[in-house]
């Protein structure tokens, strides 16, 4: 990237040294004398900074406010006596990006270059933003995306659930946080199928049916998604077995209902781990979806339409307090 051009439009011949001294190395440095010569530099070619002193010799505003009509994203930086108590209305009167107080300090000069120029760059990204904005308000608005009401996930999709939910079993173990784990089941779906009609495609539209109402049941943060043949999988992370058990009940009712399934019922099976309950176990994501399938079976052979889960752990006896006697 090729250094900032910095036009120096000062009377005083040691000034214009200087600032060609504290600039050297940094900006491609051209110094004026006169407020004409000054203004045919930059119709003839734009610079991209100007630093123009403001003295009775020099009218530096009047300067900018010229300067500024050549070249509105010229970046402009007035240069005041140090007995200049106004210096802040006035470069803001003339619409100059940055003033400086005499006598001038290499660091000063350096710091207010280079926040004027950063200051050029976001100008012109908003503008660059701007017109992307009615770029998009002039186009006609795409039709809303279809909620997804598939059988099943592609495999990416499933990939990352798998992924996110072996990184939460991991945290709950790290930061002792509980989580839960449904496995629901429609029961004897397949009995249920109408001869009649075309048992895969009735299949679908029942798999699609019981995704979309599990997935309106749980919180954002929760997963939900196809698991195996005719089950799904629901994991609940910071969530504790009564909440679990709260949301399981709820599952079985809802699906119960589905129009697509009318005949039908669904069985849950849960598993959960709980630091607080029993704060030496241990928990993996393979072990919660074998716990969690074999409470599924055992609902599902007791007739269904129910929730199964392991038995509760005892809570640890709370640690007895120590009485002290004194006197």
């Amino acid at each position: 990237m090729p250094p900032p051009r910095v036009l120096v439009a000062e009377p005083s011949a040691p000034i214009c040294n200087a600032l060609r001294k504290f600039l050297d190395g940094r900006a491609d440095v051209q110094a004026v004398h006169y407020l004409d010569e000054a203004v045919q530099l930059v119709r003839a070619k734009p610079p991209d900074v100007v630093i123009a002193s403001v003295s009775g010799s020099f009218d530096g505003e009047v300067l900018a406010v010229q300067l500024r009509k050549l070249s509105p994203d010229l970046c402009l930086i007035l240069v005041y006596p140090p007995d200049e108590e106004k210096a802040f209305e006035r470069a803001t009167s003339v619409n100059a990006d940055c003033f400086l107080n005499g006598p001038l300090k290499k660091s000063a000069v350096l710091n207010a270059v280079r926040a004027v120029l950063k200051l050029r760059e976001l100008r012109l990204r908003i503008v660059e933003l701007a017109g992307q904005v009615e770029k998009l308000k002039a186009e006609p608005k795409p039709s809303p995306a279809p909620k997804p009401r598939g059988p099943g996930v592609n495999t990416a999709d499933e990939t990352f659930f798998k992924k996110y939910m072996l990184l939460e079993v991991k945290r709950s173990k790290r930061y002792a946080y509980p989580v839960a784990l449904l496995l629901v089941g429609l029961d004897k779906l397949t009995e249920h199928l109408s001869k009649e009609s075309s048992p895969e495609f009735q299949r679908a539209a029942i798999r699609s049916e019981a995704m979309t109402a599990i997935s309106d049941l749980v919180r954002d943060i929760d997963v939900a998604m196809p698991f195996a043949e005719d089950k799904y999988l629901v994991f609940l992370p910071h969530t504790p077995r009564p909440g679990a058990l709260i949301v399981a009940e709820r599952v079985v009712k809802q699906l119960a209902a589905l129009a697509a399934f009318p005949q039908g019922t669904a069985s849950v099976g849960l598993a959960s781990f709980d630091p607080a309950l029993d704060p030496k176990a241990t928990v993996s994501f393979g072990a919660l979806v074998r716990e969690a399938s074999v409470a599924l079976k055992r609902a599902q052979e007791s007739g269904g339409n129910k929730v199964d889960a392991p038995a509760m752990p005892e809570a640890p006896p709370k640690p007895k307090k120590s009485r002290i006697s004194l006197g």
